[in-house]
């Protein structure tokens, strides 16, 4: 945008100067030579009578002898004199003096100049005043110094005086014009092109400071792709949004961790001084069932005892599972074969409860090295949360693939769904929506997949059922158990 200007501004205040006093310098010495002609055309006029008595020809032959003298003297000058009664010009001295013309030509000379000449002609004599102008074509330009010949206060004649500019000044006139408008254009473009780069920045800005505002609310909500240096900025802010989440996700789960660490130091002293009393009454039971086995009615009530310790057995047990690492035992084994063994001892109660089973196992699939013991409590977890959640009977089904070295298990149930709120509290510790149990199922689940180096998921729609999705390594890396004290969902 600088070259642009830099030329209009050379144009205006060099170029434009020299022209004007080039054209200044014509004028001043065409104006002198007029007047010194017109003061001698008068006082030879003046003493020849009136102006009403002073004839054409008289004017003619008295122009023709005061200019004839000044024809060799300024050459490349042109003479005329203009009579306005009977509209005929003479002209002395010619501009283009290449060849002698004939009389013909002469004549188709001088009617081409006067009808060039005409208009500044008539004007003068209209105005009375002398008149400094540019006649011809772009390429062949003469510069003309028009005066009224007076005599007695009237106008009987009109004088005047014009010599043509050097073609390459008049060339170098229309391309310095040429150049002027070429400037004046590229400029405008460039002015447009600014325009457009002001108004993508400040679209640009404007959406990035619209993201940003969104992103104060929501750190989540990152800033949209965009163009140029703002793509970067916003890329580079969108990288610290990134990073500042997931310290506040790691931070968070160091928090959640070293809670759940005491909660299950807590969970397991309290399971161990549980266990005491429990084992006391269970005592205690086994004798009133030998001391008085001869009461009325007492096997009733010692069989209810019995199932209340053995209910509070199971519970303090996952008390335990879940605040104490466990020593993991390895084997290898079939994942079909696993949920085949766990639907043997689980068919009558999905039967009792009228639900189906649909099995649709990859007979392909890989054998894996896992603790079966741990898998089959994860699968018996899943089976009886499908189960109650279809009180009313149902479909569950039952899939396995393998993938990419992964073993895909899929347990899909008819049932009520889960909410989606409680999808992502559903893995953690003492979270439950049912009326009994320690809410410890599916966060021990979880943590005996984490700990195969699988992961579990859960897929629900309200009022249309639920999918929890268990994928396992072939070649498992196993971890200490002590770690898995947090959950993908909730980040606990």
């Amino acid at each position: 945008m600088l070259l642009p200007l830099v030329a209009l501004m050379y144009d205006i205040f060099f170029v434009s100067r020299t022209d004007e006093v080039i054209f200044l310098d014509k004028e001043q010495r065409l104006e002198a030579l007029v007047k010194s002609i017109n003061n001698d055309f008068s006082k030879n006029l003046e003493s020849q009578g009136e102006a009403s008595e002073i004839s054409s020809t008289l004017l003619q032959n008295e122009f023709t002898r005061v200019v004839e003298p000044q024809v060799q003297a300024n050459s490349g000058i042109r003479f005329g004199l203009y009579i306005p009664q009977t509209e005929k010009i003479t002209v002395l001295g010619f501009l283009h003096n290449y060849r002698n013309l004939s009389q013909a030509e002469e004549a188709e000379r001088e009617k081409e100049i006067f009808a060039s000449t005409k208009p500044g002609l008539i004007a003068t004599e209209a105005s009375n005043e002398p008149l400094f102008r540019i006649s011809g074509s772009w390429n062949d330009q003469v510069v003309e110094y028009i005066s009224p010949v007076v005599l007695n206060k009237k106008v009987v004649a009109v004088m005047w005086v014009e010599e043509r500019l050097n073609p390459f000044f008049s060339q170098s006139s229309y391309f310095g014009k040429l150049l002027r408008y070429f400037t004046l254009a590229v400029l405008a473009i460039v002015m447009i092109g600014a325009l457009i780069i002001i108004r993508s920045l400040t679209t640009g800005v404007d959406r990035l400071k619209q993201g940003l505002n969104n992103m104060e609310k929501d750190i989540h909500q990152l800033l949209p792709d965009m163009p140029g240096e703002l793509g970067q900025v916003a890329q580079a802010v969108n990288r610290l949004a990134v990073g500042l989440t997931e310290k506040e996700r790691l931070e968070d789960q160091l928090r959640q961790s070293e809670h759940l660490i005491a909660l299950g130091r807590l969970a397991t002293g309290v399971a161990h001084e549980l266990r005491n009393p429990i084992a006391i009454i269970k005592t205690l039971v086994e004798l009133m069932k030998q001391e008085y086995s001869q009461v009325s009615g007492i096997e009733e009530f010692t069989r209810a005892i019995e199932e209340q310790i053995d209910r509070q057995d199971l519970e303090i047990q996952e008390l335990l599972d879940f605040g104490r690492p466990t020593k993991v035992s390895i084997k290898e084994c079939s994942v079909n074969d696993l949920i085949t063994g766990v639907l043997s001892f689980s068919a009558a109660m999905l039967r009792r409860q009228k639900i189906t089973v649909v099995l649709d196992l990859d007979s392909n699939l890989s054998k894996i090295l896992a603790d079966t013991e741990k898998l089959k409590q994860v699968f018996v977890n899943i089976i009886v949360n499908a189960a109650e959640a279809m009180p009313d009977g149902g479909t569950l089904e039952i899939t396995t693939r393998e993938e990419a070295s992964l073993i895909q298990i899929g347990f899909s149930d008819s049932g009520e769904g889960i909410p989606a709120a409680d999808t992502l509290k559903i893995f953690d510790p003492f979270y439950t929506t049912k009326t009994t149990g320690t809410g410890l199922g599916l966060s021990i689940s979880y943590q005996s997949i984490q700990l195969h180096g699988g992961t579990i998921e859960v897929d629900s729609d309200l009022g249309k059922g639920a999918t929890f999705n268990i994928s396992l390594p072939v070649i498992p890396q196993f971890y200490d158990r002590s770690d898995l004290l947090d959950t993908k969902n909730s980040g606990h």
